[in-house]
């Protein structure tokens, strides 16, 4: 599907984004785990969470959707797992985390995915069951996860994601032993690690974090749990940076103001390039100004690359964005991807080493074909751009936008810009 996104008459509005894609994730595992039923209220569905749920049903769990709840019913700590494939789609987040989960037995845990998934990082784990003289290959598209995978002493290298902390903090408290976690510097997106230990906390796991030490008792038990989902700060950065652009008020409701998401990062990445953020009873308004340069460090907040470079092509001066490596390594080079779109669209972008510079401001250039590659971060950063651009901009293959934000958009098209499907 290509969407041709014509800018004019946008104005003030008020926008809700989807609940937290990363909270979302860890709460349905945690619940799944647990003995009684546990209530997630105010869900968002997308391909990804759908992927993990698909998984989590072949353990045993069960899922019922009541108006904006999911009910989850749990496996009471004893997942059942007959080997089965397990297609991941393309969400790094339900291969790492399950990983380790599915092969606490003897089994070997399966699994395939979709896209670039199977390319992108695994050698935390590989590294880790080559030391237990354990199976870890990959062989004709599907992964082969031999267990069980023993508790003790792990040591994570932090350089490269999370995800593979979160995916032990998941599976090491149903352990008959205690384990400990020494991950190793330099650490990338640890507030996500904070993420899933706010979750274990909830569903009643205790772990003790010590710097950059965790310690995880063995032998204990999930416990049913009620969470409010909290708006998704990585999407609501997409309408905080089109309200920048277009200089229109935009008000996202439920993002949390004690948030502990890494992406929550955007809200003083605006107000140090001069714009104005207000806060809410519950939530932000964001209203545009005369933009300044960005410098900013993506080490702790990597998804908010392509929205960020998009916005600073209507800053003033050189922007400049540190420890962007991660970025080539997502459902798509994020920085090739952002280059040569960009590019087309009359930006002056430039990446060297772990730094992509941004020169602004751009006149964007309307009647341009631009491609989403296939990922759903650079097709909204792309539309955010459309909406400073002199006549339509067309961007190719959006149907990829439905991996986290299926209806974007008709959110998007709630600001006032004309959003015509064209299909291929």
């Amino acid at each position: 599907m290509n969407i041709t996104l014509t800018p004019g008459g946008l104005h003030a509005c008020t926008i809700r984004v989807p609940s937290s894609k990363s909270i979302g994730h860890r709460a349905l595992i945690a619940a799944s785990l647990a003995s009684g039923v546990s209530q997630l209220r105010g869900f968002s569905f997308n391909e990804d969470t759908d992927a993990t749920m698909n998984a989590l049903r072949m353990l045993g769990a069960r899922f019922e959707k009541s108006g904006d709840s999911v009910f989850i019913y749990g496996t009471e700590g004893n997942p059942v797992y007959d080997g089965s494939v397990i297609d991941c789609r393309e969400s790094g987040s339900t291969l790492r985390f399950l990983i380790p989960l599915l092969t606490r037995g003897k089994q070997t845990a399966r699994f395939k995915g979709q896209g670039r998934l199977m390319e992108r990082p695994l050698s935390v784990y590989e590294d880790i069951y080559a030391s237990q003289n354990l199976r870890f290959e990959i062989r004709d598209g599907i992964l082969h996860a031999e267990g069980p995978l023993k508790p003790g002493a792990f040591c994570v290298d932090g350089s490269i994601s999370s995800q593979f902390v979160s995916g032990l903090l998941f599976a090491l408290p149903l352990c008959e032993e205690d384990s400990v976690i020494e991950i190793g510097e330099p650490v990338e997106s640890s507030s996500y690690v904070r993420l899933t230990t706010d979750v274990l906390e909830a569903a009643g796991i205790q772990i003790e974090t010590e710097g950059l030490r965790i310690q995880i008792r063995g032998r204990q038990k999930y416990k049913p749990f009620v969470m409010d989902s909290q708006a998704d700060d990585s999407q609501a950065a997409v309408f905080a940076a089109l309200a920048m652009m277009a200089d229109i008020p935009v008000t996202i409701p439920d993002m949390a103001h004690d948030s502990r998401q890494g992406d929550h990062a955007v809200i003083e990445i605006i107000r140090n390039c001069g714009g104005t953020v207000k806060e809410e009873t519950a939530g932000y308004t964001f209203i545009g100004g005369r933009l300044h340069a960005i410098q900013a460090d993506l080490s702790g907040c990597p998804d908010l690359g392509p929205v960020l470079f998009a916005l600073a092509a209507a800053a003033e001066g050189r922007s400049v964005f540190r420890n962007t490596a991660r970025l080539r390594l997502k459902e798509s080079d994020r920085i090739e991807a952002m280059i040569q779109e960009m590019t087309k669209l009359g930006c002056r972008i430039h990446a060297e080493g772990n730094t992509v510079a941004i020169e602004g401001p751009a006149v964007i250039k309307g009647n341009v074909i631009v491609d989403g590659h296939h990922d759903h971060r650079v097709i909204m950063a792309l539309s955010v751009l459309a909406a400073r651009a002199d006549g339509p901009v067309t961007i190719a293959g959006c149907e990829a936008v439905a991996k986290s934000w299926p209806d974007f958009f008709e959110r998007l098209s709630e600001t006032g810009m004309k959003v015509s499907p064209n299909p291929q």
